[in-house]
């Protein structure tokens, strides 16, 4: 018996003495998919554990990719695990990060599976805070930096909440358009441009459906919202024509989105603005009298965070990323493809109306064609910009392909099973393989068998083609389209990309006056709460988006004028 009490200890002591996991030690390099391409990940391994991760070259998105790149090495090394939490807002990078350190183990001879398994460390949760700020913002987008920004100037101490894990928002993920009148580059450029007619542009592409003093507010005050933004570090440049309008009013970042979250992030950092990330507000406080003064929120780690503050700004975006909410506000639209940020839920709209605040709604989305299972910012995605022949599930052609994308994205809502034709100079089949391989795109040699394998009406296909052929280089007398762009189907292989309605935001939400106070149904304020940006632009926009760079010009004013009179409410 002791002989065998021997053995057994003996036996526990050689598995206490085997490491957990085991690798050969050294450098791997492998690479993972994330959100716009592949992302080269190096990891270095003792005979017993991951020592080290670093993040080498990629094409995500910056101002969202850097949460990933930093937390998820951190949180594999610190637990040694696979078995991590996305980081919120960065999924796409997240996992390709994951992919990439799980090719290395394999590499590395490592079990990828008992990592997997191997539960990352219990969080320990932080006390309950409570917080005094004179200002406290909901949302770290466009409208929410903008406000958090003027509050600060006007003397009030501010905390930014983000539930994301990074600032920026819907306009992180944009094209970086602004659009605005009077802008020095309009001055510079010899541009006839005007207040009224900008206003008035705006007010026929919403059929007359917008309020003209909101409209009126943000065209006046846009061209010294552009002074703002390069006086914040935005570079602005190449000024074009955008929408239906021929007038040139848009101005580009040099690095779409990320030009104007990453510097006017630094620019409130500098300026002493508190910032919270990963901390969604959930309800806010309201007083005996009906004053909001604060904002109950929770940490990452699950605790809670109360904010009292003399004034709140929802700043917190659409709902486009609510099912519920789409089919309530904008049931058209409702089975969409998701192209906006992660962050539109509708969270501030909620909270809004859970005190009592009046809402408008007309059941308008910001909205284009898209590829599933592409996004927004995904280079692939960037297909459907191309002006080339499009069809219905019959075969027929019903829209002009060049036309303004929310104009596009209307005509797709009566036709959401529709195909972007191309020939093997317009769009190669390499170019779409992984379309291919996920039943998304098809490729075949003869038109004939293209309108079989997308069970199209072969006789109307090739009709609509033969057509699109005669008027090649020729004014589009069917549709409209520019001669130029009329560049026919030349020869196969041929490519029929699956475009689908996409939404990249939504129009409607907290019902607020031109001071960004937000409003009862009976017309009175809400003392203490404001509203800017795209959870308070029901208004402003009607059902078709007007033109690109509309919406990041109004987030920024309104964001300007609600913190600037936020930080003067007592």
């Amino acid at each position: 018996m002791k002989k065998l009490l021997t053995l057994v200890l003996s036996l526990c002591m050689l598995c206490t003495a085997i490491p957990a996991f085991a690798y050969t030690a050294g450098e791997y390099t492998a690479t993972g998919e994330g959100m716009n391409g592949p992302i080269e990940v190096t990891v270095t391994f003792d005979a017993d554990k991951i020592v080290d991760i670093k993040v080498g070259a990629h094409k995500e998105t910056a101002g969202i990719c850097e949460s990933a790149i930093e937390q998820i090495p951190a949180a594999i090394i610190a637990n040694q695990s696979l078995a991590v939490d996305v980081v919120g807002g960065a999924t796409f990078t997240s996992n390709g990060i994951l992919a990439a350190v799980e090719s290395c183990v394999v590499a590395a001879g490592g079990d990828v599976a008992a990592l997997k398994a191997a539960g990352a460390a219990q969080t320990v949760v932080a006390e309950d805070e409570v917080l005094t700020y004179d200002v406290v913002v909901i949302g770290g987008g466009a409208a929410g930096i903008a406000a958090a920004a003027n509050a600060k100037d006007a003397g009030a101490s501010v905390l930014l909440l983000e539930k994301q894990a990074n600032l920026g928002g819907n306009t992180l993920i944009s094209g970086g358009i602004v659009y605005s009148t009077g802008s020095q580059a309009q001055k510079d450029a010899g541009v006839e441009d005007s207040v009224e007619a900008l206003v008035e542009y705006w007010y026929e592409r919403a059929e007359g459906n917008a309020d003209k003093d909101l409209l009126t507010l943000v065209a006046t005050n846009s061209a010294n919202t552009i002074e703002w933004l390069i006086e914040g570090g935005v570079e602005l440049g190449n000024l074009g024509p955008t929408g239906t309008s021929t007038v040139p009013r848009a101005l580009y970042t040099s690095n779409g989105g990320s030009g104007f979250i990453l510097p006017m992030t630094e620019t409130i950092k500098s300026k002493g603005v508190d910032i919270r990330t990963s901390t969604p507000a959930v309800s806010l406080i309201m007083d005996e009298s009906g004053k909001c003064v604060g904002v109950e929120a929770v940490a990452a780690d699950g605790h809670k965070v109360t904010v009292n503050a003399k004034s709140v700004v929802i700043a917190t975006g659409g709902f486009d990323g609510s099912r519920e909410m789409m089919r309530k506000y904008a049931p058209e639209n409702a089975n969409d493809y998701f192209f906006a940020s992660a962050g539109n839920t509708g969270d501030g709209i909620n909270m809004a109306m859970a005190v009592g605040a009046d809402t408008v709604f007309k059941g308008g989305v910001i909205g284009l064609r898209g590829i599933v299972p592409t996004s927004f910012a995904d280079a692939t995605n960037g297909l459907v910009w191309m002006p080339y022949l499009m069809v219905d599930q019959d075969g027929a052609r019903f829209i002009n392909e060049s036309a303004d994308y929310p104009i596009i994205h209307s005509a797709l809502e009566n036709n959401n099973h529709s195909y972007l034709i191309g020939d093997s100079t317009q769009l190669p089949a390499a170019m779409v393989s992984g379309l291919v391989d996920g039943g998304y795109a098809f490729v075949a040699d003869t038109l004939e068998e293209l309108a079989e394998i997308t069970f199209m009406n072969k006789d109307t296909f090739l009709a609509t083609v033969a057509r699109y052929n005669e008027l090649k280089g020729q004014e589009d007398v069917d549709f409209g389209k520019a001669a130029a762009a009329m560049t026919g189907v030349g020869e196969g292989p041929y490519v029929a990309v699956r475009v689908m309605p996409a939404t990249i935001g939504t129009m409607g939400g907290i019902k607020v006056d031109l001071e960004m106070h937000v409003l009862k149904a009976d017309g009175s304020i809400i003392p203490g709460l404001y509203a800017a940006g795209a959870c308070a632009n029901g208004d402003f926009f009607y059902q078709e988006y007007p033109a690109s760079g509309t919406s990041i010009m109004m987030c920024f004013t309104v964001g300007r004028i609600a913190g600037t009179n936020a930080a003067e409410c007592d």
